[in-house]
């Protein structure tokens, strides 16, 4: 039986290998900031930094997408170098560039333990600027880091040493991923005004805001890179769209049952938020009486107090969604997984990609 591990190994492996390609990237861009930095007559350093914020704030991390970038090239091409190791830094680059973004819609304070970066910049405003809006501040200058951190992405695979012709179909497919993912965020948080959701609404919006950018889309950019052919991309399609909400419905059981240290911000965000989950939906319908009343209040109550949090918690373990949203996702996995032979015929290939899949599933963090 295939288990998580072998997933795991070739992360950490993977790990091992793409730092010191991702810290050179974002050093030779340091070079080129201190350059424009030091041609303000102001010397207010604000490109460099921006710069050193990235470096900081894409330290760590799981690195998944990055990884399967590299996967997607080796599972084709069967032989993985250092261009696609740089190539596959684009990746990690817009997802931390996603996540700025996303921590300003989401208004959190946290990400990863530490203050998020339109908070850092209301702090920088605090401390150097006593004219203008400290929040707008923050909020323009997070916005900016990460639209920087998409040119920088695109500028990554535009300058990776491949094929010409294949680069220019992983740059369309890139492209393309940014505007599903766009498309999804809008859907999560124009859903988020309206008096109910369904669980169709959330599993679109975890498909196009989650499923293409985290796992579909980093294994189709690596296997075009590596010239894979349309049968492939389409069966990679179809494992990555299945694996990926179930990534997603992990991600919202960790928010909710996980600890502060593992999710790097408070548990009961998503509640506090009023996000549409499936736990949300499902506990609501299950329930009854005073404890659906006290969903109903809950969800979208940002003084939620941690006792209540641990209130939600027990409801929606007691009425049976927290079951009924690990059930769905071992489905899904398990249809990502009949995909896989349409992948390849590789036997350790095979194995890798069935246990990403469980490892969808089984994480911690």
């Amino acid at each position: 039986m295939v288990t998580d591990q072998l997933a795991r190994s070739y992360l950490k492996n993977y790990i091992f290998l793409v730092e010191p390609t991702l810290q050179d990237f974002l050093s030779a861009k340091l070079k080129e900031a201190l350059k424009i930095s030091q041609s303000s007559k102001e010397n207010l350093g604000i490109s460099e930094q921006m710069i050193k914020t990235y470096q900081s704030f894409i330290a760590g991390g799981k690195k998944l997408r990055g990884s399967l970038i590299f996967l997607g090239f080796d599972l084709v091409h069967k032989r993985t170098n250092k261009d696609i190791l740089f190539a596959s830094i684009a990746i990690e680059i817009l997802h931390a560039a996603l996540l700025m973004h996303d921590d300003i819609m989401d208004q959190d304070p946290l990400r990863r333990g530490m203050p998020t970066i339109h908070k850092r910049y209301e702090e920088i405003h605090r401390k150097n600027f006593n004219k203008g809006s400290t929040s707008h501040y923050g909020l323009s200058m997070g916005i900016d880091l990460g639209d920087d951190g998409i040119f920088m992405a695109i500028e990554v695979l535009a300058t990776a040493n491949l094929p010409e012709k294949n680069k220019n179909q992983a740059l369309t497919t890139f492209a393309r991923l940014l505007q599903q993912t766009a498309f999804g965020q809008a859907m999560d948080v124009t859903y988020e005004l309206l008096p109910t959701a369904t669980e169709e609404d959330v599993l679109r919006i975890h498909t196009y805001k989650t499923a293409f950018y985290t796992i579909a889309g980093p294994l189709a950019i690596g296997a075009t890179l590596a010239g894979a052919p349309e049968n492939v991309l389409s069966a990679i399609n179809d494992y990555g769209k299945a694996v990926g909400v179930a990534f997603q419905l992990r991600d919202d059981e960790l928010g909710l049952y996980s600890s502060e240290d593992k999710l790097g911000k408070p548990i009961g965000s998503d509640v506090r938020e009023g996000k549409n989950t499936v736990l949300r939906i499902k506990a609501i319908e299950l329930s009854k009486g005073r404890d659906r009343n006290f969903l109903l209040q809950a969800y979208g109550n940002e003084e939620l107090s941690a006792y209540d949090v641990k209130r939600v918690q027990s409801i929606t373990k007691d009425s049976g969604a927290l079951a009924y949203s690990q059930q769905l996702s071992r489905r899904l996995v398990e249809k990502g997984k009949r995909a896989i032979p349409e992948i390849t015929s590789n036997k350790k290939y095979q194995d890798l990609l069935t246990s990403f899949a469980e490892l969808m599933i089984t994480r911690d963090s």
